[in-house]
């Protein structure tokens, strides 16, 4: 990812955090408020918090129970050893507990931090933005530039495809022959990843068959994701079967997030009523799976998008797409993928 770019989306949050923890009490929960403004209004970042999210899917959880009965209660339930214990869990469980902080009063500040009786307010938020903002905050530096970031560089890919390769990949879609479009595409995919410094490691096999990309590197993660391709005169049952086999993939390989890439080459629009709607993608969670929906729009309209007549939709409901892994309905095929833990460049 450009190196300019995040530079300074980094001086921009650094200055934000400084600014943070300089506040008094007074102005310092209106001031965390414009902090997640920010936080929430820099696509790459959004989509940092929302792949933490959905690492540590218990997280949230402890983090409201934190809010509610203070970090002794918290504790007394077992839910909080330490924030030593997985640096990751408690950066996400930070990230809750400061989201919801931004709506109370910072004289509150005390049921949440582990200090003695203080008479003074600005004490406890100093100690609360060690606890909690600072955790937090490092997890979004470090993971800013981390080729392990795989969420952003997706973002990333669909933003190039729609706006510079559009022509060149529909028209390499058209080309290839028969079955082989979606491997096409999917090559595509995993090149640009490889130039992102995700190295991948082309159709692994697991017990559900071959991923389109599992990517792990040196680390104990593994991104797993899959290509497919919503073509015209194509059902959205093609779709499900795809959101059922990156769940299997992601079973297999006992992993928290996988990605369903879909290349639409149809003049239709993909649309996904699911409750995990919010930026950057659309998601579904299942049994601790996150599951994110990229879709990647390559049909080449001849109009500009304000003479263009209102698209047909084709809608997804949650339910269908859960129904699909809870009826027990083994997919019909399986099609191509990507693992990082050999760094074998993919070819074009």
């Amino acid at each position: 990812m450009h190196t300019e770019y995040l530079q300074s989306v980094r001086y921009k949050l650094q200055k934000r955090i400084r600014r943070q923890k300089s506040t008094s009490f007074e102005t310092y929960c209106f001031v965390l408020k414009q902090l997640w403004q920010f936080l929430d209004g820099e696509p790459i970042l959004k989509a940092l918090q929302d792949e933490l999210a959905s690492r540590y899917p218990t997280a949230d959880s402890v983090a409201e129970t934190i809010i509610k009965e203070g970090l002794e209660g918290a504790d007394r339930k077992g839910l909080v050893e330490s924030p030593l214990a997985n640096e990751g869990e408690w950066a996400a469980v930070s990230m809750g507990v400061v989201k919801r902080f931004c709506d109370l009063d910072s004289r509150a500040v005390n049921k949440f931090v582990p200090m003695q009786s203080s008479s003074k307010f600005d004490n406890y938020l100093s100690v609360f933005g060690d606890w909690y903002l600072t955790p937090f905050y490092e997890y979004l530096d470090e993971r800013l530039d981390d080729p392990q970031f795989v969420l952003g560089r997706l973002l990333r890919f669909k933003h190039v495809a729609e706006w510079f390769w559009r022509e060149q990949l529909f028209k390499a879609w058209q080309q290839a022959p028969t079955r082989k479009g979606e491997k096409t595409l999917a090559m595509g995919l995993f090149e640009f990843l490889f130039t992102e410094g995700v190295n991948v490691h082309i159709e692994p096999w697991s017990a559900s068959g071959e991923a389109d990309m599992v990517s792990s590197q040196e680390g104990p993660e593994r991104l797993i994701a899959d290509a497919k391709v919503f073509k015209p005169g194509e059902s959205k049952s093609y779709i499900l079967q795809g959101f059922r086999q990156i769940y299997d993939y992601c079973a297999d390989y006992n992993e928290a997030i996988g990605y369903l890439i879909i290349f639409n080459t149809s003049n239709k629009q993909l649309r996904f009523g699911v409750s995990g709607s919010a930026a950057p993608l659309p998601r579904v969670v299942l049994n601790h799976k996150t599951i994110f929906f990229l879709v990647i729009d390559l049909y080449p309209h001849e109009e500009t998008a304000s003479q263009r007549p209102q698209p047909d939709v084709v809608e997804i409901s949650e339910d269908e797409i859960l129904g699909e892994v809870r009826s027990g309905e083994k997919p019909e095929s399986k099609d191509a993928a990507a693992v990082s833990n050999h760094p074998t460049p993919p070819t074009a």
